[in-house]
């Protein structure tokens, strides 16, 4: 009997690059989403999104991270990113998870392509030093959308067929917001070049039976 692949952690936010990390997965079934958006002004919104996610896609479930985000709140910019890195290999190794995907986009900026892949190798490295430590599971950190930009990632979706209009910034609830507003404009502008704006509408409902 064939043995079943082994969970993966998905680092997720809500946004159009974790989903489309999630239904790239070869068993979605086996993978887990880690929320990492709670703390931020839209973290209601962005776990809404992670929720709706998980169900479209067909994950597992939806976990939270073992370490709380206001451990990581003193930490700006690229430490903080590391230590949620970090904080995820802890909860895959916990988890049995063997990967942790990580949905880390550049648009095609060398420096960011480059200060990404560092962290996440040095982040690993740290894992697999502690793993030997202790004894616990080797995890490897993955970057699946990292050399992609935005116009391949939105080309992704479209031949996915991502419910796009599932992201935080999609929700009706977001309507309102300068920041939703701006991904809405970098993603449809996409996604309409390609004839995929159906993507950003949600479904009709079903009518009610009489």
């Amino acid at each position: 009997m064939p043995q079943r692949a082994e969970p993966v952690l998905v680092i997720a936010d809500g946004g159009l690059p974790s989903l489309v990390t999630m239904l790239m997965l070869d068993e979605p079934a086996r993978g887990i989403a880690l929320f990492t958006g709670a703390g931020a002004d839209d973290s209601a919104l962005r776990r809404r999104a992670t929720d709706l996610h998980v169900e479209l896609a067909g994950l597992d479930r939806v976990d939270e991270p073992a370490l709380a985000p206001d451990a990581l709140a003193p930490l700006a910019g690229g430490l903080g990113e590391s230590a949620m890195l970090l904080a995820a290999i802890a909860d895959a190794a916990e988890r049995r998870c063997r990967e942790v995907h990580w949905p880390r986009t550049a648009d095609g900026d060398l420096d960011a392509m480059a200060d990404a892949a560092d962290r996440a190798l040095l982040v690993e490295r740290l894992g697999v030093i502690e793993s030997a430590r202790t004894g616990s599971l080797d995890v490897s950190l993955v970057t699946p959308l990292l050399d992609l930009d935005d116009q391949q990632i939105a080309e992704l979706a479209a031949d996915l067929a991502a419910p796009v209009w599932s992201c935080w910034w999609a929700l009706p609830e977001a309507a309102d917001r300068a920041d939703a507003s701006r991904e809405r404009a970098r993603w449809a502008e996409r996604l309409r070049g390609l004839g995929a704006e159906a993507l950003l509408a949600p479904p009709a409902a079903e009518p009610a039976a009489v």
